[in-house]
């Protein structure tokens, strides 16, 4: 067992926590009264530049949709074909999406968190065996099944400018993704070990 698995086994215990830090925000200055999502903040900031508000906030949903899609399309093409850091940028492409819904200063601390844990387990991880390992991939699409969901529900519902909205269905998606991962027969802990 070496430490490039031992980190990823953490994988998702860190990004629970990086996720409920960002969205608690306990670093947020009390006396702060901006927007309340950086997703709303980045899109007033835009307005500083000679766009309204209101372009601005499309624009910073059309770069979080594409960024969940092309990073749930990373993820479930890395898995298939046993690419570590392919899967890597897909994840943190995700995860910076996800910190749109946050708080700014939320989004502040938890995304150097994602970044950097990221780098440190491509930094001690073996080499990539892109296509070696014969991977299935049914299997891939089963154990990312909760990436998918998330890219669909920012596909979906970013259009009602909706934050709570959002964050309820990322809820269920990833829900829905732990529950197919747990029903995948054989050894899916293992295969995501070597994935991750």
């Amino acid at each position: 067992m070496n430490e490039g698995w031992s980190l990823a086994r953490l994988r998702g215990v860190i990004y629970a926590v990086a996720l409920m830090v960002g969205f608690l925000a306990p670093v947020q200055p009390a006396s702060y009264t901006g927007p309340r999502t950086l997703w709303v903040w980045l899109g007033v900031w835009q307005s500083t530049m000679g766009m309204t508000s209101t372009t601005g906030i499309v624009l910073v949903t059309w770069v979080a949709v594409g960024a969940t899609a092309l990073g749930a399309l990373l993820r479930l093409w890395a898995t298939a074909r046993g690419m570590r850091r392919v899967r890597a940028v897909g994840s943190v492409l995700m995860g910076l999406a996800v910190c749109m819904l946050m708080p700014p200063f939320g989004a502040l601390v938890t995304a150097p968190i994602l970044v950097a844990f990221e780098v440190v387990v491509l930094s001690v991880a073996v080499r990539d065996v892109a296509g070696a390992s014969g991977r299935n991939w049914l299997r891939a699409l089963a154990q990312e099944t909760g990436a998918l969901a998330v890219a669909a529900c920012f596909a979906a519902l970013s259009w009602q400018y909706n934050a709570r909205l959002l964050e309820q269905a990322l809820l269920i998606a990833c829900g829905v993704g732990l529950i197919v991962r747990a029903a995948l027969p054989g050894n899916a802990d293992k295969t995501e070990n070597s994935q991750a």
